[in-house]
């Protein structure tokens, strides 16, 4: 029988079905000994990741039901995965909070999430290579509390509204991950080898920033006021070390803020870019 979780009370499989381009909004995640298994609980999607080696498999709806000795838990998306020395890791939101919405879509802030291990040759490896392993692991651990991370599994939130309604509106049915403008997507890297499996309703770009929305009635009518920051993911580091730009033009610590103002039908956004462009040296 199945070791008991809170996730045995994870709801039956949604009634609606994904539109087009659309993530997975709710996981079952099965822990078997010997692999990983991630179920769709509204697309019907599935796949499994070894934990020996970290290589993954997409599964029948038959394959994926299959086994009952196993941990089940349910999660709200997969962010990435990573390999390093002795294998690969799976990063995965853990918990969520619905911060709001932009345009007809809810978004999402990741409260936690966590890297699941795949790496069991981590015994095969040398004294120096477990040092190793041992700090890199070390990183993913300050990757689990990376704050500001939001994401919508049916809108792309990199693009600010001016740039989105300029593009063709056949875009939207295609996968998220495909719409985004990589810049702004912070597990860009992370997403790779899902994108190499095809496995598009589990990839979910996240956005790091900041998002925040307020409303109030003017002359009796509701008015909503957003503020949306995108952080690139191009040149980043401290101000002290990073400035100028590089020769694509990728200036160091870019934000691109938005403000959208909504009312009575319509909608206005503002666009505000920020970089630091120059580096000041020696004394005033």
């Amino acid at each position: 029988t199945p070791m008991a979780t809170d996730a045995d009370e994870a709801p039956l499989l949604a009634d609606e079905p994904l539109r087009p381009g659309s993530c997975s909004r709710e996981l079952e995640l099965r822990e078997f000994r010997d692999r990983y298994v991630f179920r769709s609980l509204d697309g019907g999607g599935a796949f499994a990741v070894a934990r020996a080696d970290g290589s993954l498999h997409p599964l029948s709806p038959e394959e994926a039901a299959a086994g009952s000795d196993c941990k089940v838990s349910k999660i709200y998306g997969v962010a990435g995965m990573i390999r390093l020395l002795a294998g690969s890791y799976v990063l995965v939101i853990t918990s969520r909070k619905d911060a709001g919405s932009y345009g007809a879509s809810t978004v999402y802030h990741a409260n936690s999430m966590k890297f699941l291990c795949c790496n069991e040759a981590i015994k095969h490896l040398t004294s120096e290579e477990k040092r190793d392993e041992a700090y890199f692991m070390s990183l993913l651990r300050i990757a689990e509390t990376t704050c500001g991370l939001y994401y919508s599994y049916d809108r792309d939130l990199t693009l600010n509204l001016q740039r989105a309604s300029k593009l063709a509106a056949g875009r939207v049915h295609k996968p998220l991950w495909k719409q985004a403008d990589p810049r702004f997507v912070w597990n860009r890297n992370l997403l790779e080898e899902l994108i190499e499996t095809k496995l598009d309703e589990f990839i979910t770009p996240l956005i790091q920033g900041s998002f925040q929305t307020e409303q109030f009635t003017l002359k009796d009518r509701l008015v909503r006021i957003t503020l949306f920051s995108r952080r690139c993911n191009r040149r980043l580091g401290t101000r002290m070390w990073r400035r100028g730009a590089n020769l694509e033009g990728a200036t160091a610590n870019f934000v691109e803020t938005e403000q959208l103002v909504e009312y009575e039908g319509l909608t206005s956004s503002f666009i505000q870019r920020f970089g630091a462009l120059f580096h000041f040296s020696g004394s005033r």
